[in-house]
């Protein structure tokens, strides 16, 4: 607006950005959209910049609801903001044609480009990247070749599902999102010969109902410029498990699994209804019966399809919106895993596949969007329950949960829970998850369903609230009466529906010891874990952010032993900036309160694929150009990330890891760069710490075999058990078929444990350890045994294992560990 104060002609711009939400404000809403194109419409033509997701549909949607006329002079420009907005508004005071000033925002960048390529030290892109395209079918543009391009080759590659699951709803979210990052078109076929058709890898719905179990061998085709890229990067994210956690399994994963029966048993006490375990604990209240239904769905013939459709996408887009809020609300009070139930359940809505589903009965049929969508998700909702994975089949719950939400904001209704007024225990047919997700266990005392199951999303959410469940109960809601006093026994799946006052007073007191002991395991464990000989294990959390430490403070976390900084350069176009980082950093340890934090450098490749740092396809990624490696080869990327280490560490107790060391070089190069790093600070003027902690990551032989060399360089050790445990083993950690070899008891495995305590204790350096072994409590004697001076795991497992160190002596872990090393074998 300044940059063409006074400009004759004037320039009419407006902003669009924000939502009605003082607490939450950052969004877009599709009716601000139109009333901002509304207000500096002319024939001449509107230019409308945005960025991606909700902004670019609510660009979409807005133009939807404008006259077909006015509809073809709106061009949605994929231009930057800022430049963009800039050249495009100096562009339009020359009084040309609307296609001059798309293509003067499209060539915002080049400028910038050539004033920073000296600095940021990459190939300048030529002016063939900043041309610009055609702009619209009625405007001046260059002309396109009239030859037709070649068409791309396809490529495959075959990969053997990993996860005891099977790829269900959240693995095949990580596949979807993972995929929607390349341009490439994705196809996948199960089987070799494949049993059905290709589908749309890029489809949750369709992938999750390829019914893919472990050990299924998934063959993936790819098309387009990135296709080598997009398989590579994929192949990467199933040697990850397709980021699916099978290192803890629970009462739901283990059902799955063995795709066991889950029939309610019968009870023989008229005054018992039996079900499904679903959540452990006791509850006992009055019922509080929840029906909601949704109005009746009356199909009924339009004239206009285009208003039904602008209706249909409008509801999706608010109800993407809701979900995300969800989401967020889920981050706060659950961990990563749960919270990741709703991206999948957003990307389930956003799943092409299903809008074009309900365009195509739109435009055959011409019936209400309420109708055709309904129509849509009762078809998708039984491929889900023809699945034969029991796991898998749970999932139709989820679809139809997306559906209610969308066709309540067809039809005007709500799709909220009640006000719950007094503790009760919920008696409902089925509860959706993004309803559970929302429970109050202040209120909530417990919950029954008459349908669901473990594996379901409403149960898995259940027990991380802490909410004792039963699920399955079949004529709960008939055989129940509000306000009815009513008994749960979580972990024996029945409840009581009718009690006398002793057996109301022996349930209170069940709650309560119940209660008392959560409470204990958590005020436990934020006591020192102590030998009973008074030696002290330091016990510290693994974090990927700022959202986790609140749970790692909340268990008892002495520290963070391990914070995975590759998750703030993942999900991204571009690399986070010094000072994006620096404030990250601080804000974890603000909440630390003074406790230590290992901060990882980045470890990038292997499984962990970040497209944009251009690390291509490698034929062994995991013995290739990844974590140490790669920094060493791309200072550009990790000086800033030293830098901000090196300004949060000159006023907290931050320590800095470096990753999959192999040689003593190594050490010595990241060390170099690090006082590089200081002295440039230094020069500047910045604040920064001068001799902080460094550490290295003990992963693969080479470092054992010369761990004296490398204590003699560094302050700390911590053994990543879980890389270490493959290369030891020569076994792939996401190959099911060599999982037996792939378990860190491991005689090798101890040995090598054995051989780094040593070397480290012996340089009087300490030594963690920060793989998946340190939160288990059947291991703790041996770690404790083995002279470990700190633990670092996922912070739910801290009580449990700092409770197990308190019951040990010193002599007694050595006794395990000398028997441990003994044996032959796991």
């Amino acid at each position: 607006m300044q940059m063409v104060q006074g400009a004759d002609p004037s320039v009419r711009i407006a902003i669009a950005g924000g939502v009605d939400n003082p607490d939450d404000p950052i969004g877009t809403d599709p009716m601000r959209v139109l009333e901002a194109i509304e207000s500096v419409y002319s024939d001449d033509g509107v230019l409308v910049l945005m960025d991606l997701g909700s902004a670019l549909m609510s660009a979409e949607a807005a133009i939807e609801f404008l006259d077909p006329e006015q509809q073809e002079k709106i061009y949605l420009c994929e231009a930057p903001i800022v430049e963009g907005a800039i050249a495009a508004a100096v562009q339009a005071t020359a009084n040309g044609p609307i296609a001059d000033v798309i293509a003067e925002a499209r060539n915002a960048l080049a400028a910038k480009a050539q004033q920073l390529a000296p600095l940021l030290r990459i190939p300048l892109p030529t002016s063939a990247d900043f041309a610009p395209e055609s702009a619209a079918s009625d405007a001046e543009s260059t002309d396109l070749p009239t030859e037709e391009a070649e068409t791309p080759a396809t490529e495959k590659i075959a990969i053997t599902v990993p996860n005891r699951l099977g790829l269900h709803a959240r693995p095949a979210a990580k596949v979807v999102g993972l995929l929607n990052q390349y341009t490439a078109t994705v196809q996948v076929t199960k089987g070799d010969p494949p049993d059905a058709p290709p589908i749309n890898a890029k489809s949750i719905n369709q992938l999750t109902t390829l019914g893919a179990r472990q050990g299924d061998k998934l063959i993936f085709y790819a098309t387009g410029d990135d296709a080598s890229l997009a398989l590579a990067a994929l192949q990467k994210l199933a040697k990850q498990n397709f980021g699916d956690d099978d290192s803890a399994p629970d009462k739901a994963a283990d059902i799955a699994a063995s795709d066991a029966k889950t029939d309610a048993p019968q009870s023989a006490d008229e005054n018992e209804l039996v079900g499904i375990p679903a959540s452990d604990g006791f509850a006992v209240g009055p019922a509080l019966l929840l029906q909601p239904e949704l109005p009746t769905i009356v199909e009924r013939q339009i004239e206009d399809v285009e208003v039904e459709w602008k209706r249909l996408r409008v509801a999706i887009e608010v109800t993407a919106a809701e979900l995300a809020e969800i989401q967020r609300k889920s981050r706060d009070r659950l961990n990563e895993a749960e919270a990741d139930i709703f991206q999948a359940h957003l990307l389930m809505l956003q799943d092409p596949e299903l809008a074009q589903r309900a365009k195509v009965l739109l435009d055959e049929r011409q019936i209400n969007a309420e109708a055709a969508w309904q129509r849509v998700i009762d078809a998708v909702a039984a491929e889900y329950r023809k699945q034969e994975n029991a796991y898998t089949r749970e999932r139709a719950a989820d679809l139809l949960d997306i559906g209610r939400r969308v066709l309540h904001q067809l039809m005007g209704t709500t799709a909220t829970m009640p006000q719950i007024e007094r503790p009760s225990i919920l008696v409902a047919r089925d509860i959706a998850p993004s309803d559970a997700a929302l429970l109050d266990p202040a209120v909530v005392l417990g919950l029954i369903t008459e349908e669901g199951s473990a594996t379901g999303h409403s149960a898995i959410l259940a027990r991380a609230l802490g909410i004792p469940a039963v699920v399955g109960v079949a004529g709960a809601l008939s055989a129940l009466e509000n306000g009815q006093i009513i008994g749960l026994f979580g972990q024996e799946g029945r409840l009581k529906t009718r009690l006398t006052p002793s057996e109301i007073a022996a349930l209170e007191d069940q709650r309560a010891a119940w209660l008392a002991a959560r409470l204990a395991a958590r005020e436990n464990g934020q006591q020192p874990a102590i030998t009973t000989d008074g030696r002290r294990i330091e016990v510290a959390a693994n974090i990927g952010g700022p959202m986790e430490v609140a749970a790692a403070m909340a268990s008892g976390a002495e520290g963070v032993g391990l914070f995975r900084t590759e998750l703030l350069f993942m999900g991204h176009d571009h690399a986070p900036s010094e000072d994006e980082q620096y404030a990250v950093y601080c804000a974890v340890a603000a909440e630390m309160v003074d406790r230590p934090i290992i901060v990882r450098t980045l470890d990038v490749g292997g499984d962990k694929p970040i497209p944009y740092l251009g690390i291509g396809p490698e034929a062994n990624p995991f013995l290739g150009w990844r974590g140490i490696r790669y920094c060493l080869d791309n200072p550009q990327i990790f000086k800033p990330q030293l830098r901000a280490l090196l300004r949060a560490a000159a006023d907290h107790d931050i320590r800095i890891m470096f990753p999959m060391v192999s040689t003593v070089d190594e050490v010595r190069a990241a060390k170099a760069l690090l006082k590089e790093a200081q002295v440039e600070l230094r020069r500047e003027g910045v604040p920064s710490a001068q001799s902080p902690q460094v550490g290295i990551m003990i992963e693969v032989p080479s470092a054992v075999l010369v761990a004296e060399q490398l204590a003699a360089e560094v302050d700390f050790f911590s053994i990543g058990t879980n890389d270490l445990t493959q290369y030891v083993m020569a076994a792939d950690r996401g190959n099911a078929q060599v999982a037996a070899l792939n378990k860190a008891l491991q005689p090798a495995l101890l040995r090598a444990i054995q051989r780094v305590v040593q070397a480290a204790h012996r340089a009087n350096i300490w030594i963690g350890i920060c793989g998946e072994m340190a939160g288990n409590p059947l291991t703790t004697p041996l770690l404790v045994g083995l002279g470990l001076d700190e633990l670092s795991m996922s912070a739910p497992a801290i009580p449990r294992v700092k409770a197990q160190i308190r019951a040990l002596s010193t002599k007694d872990a050595q006794a395990v560990a000398n028997h441990c090393l003994s044996l032959a074998s796991v």
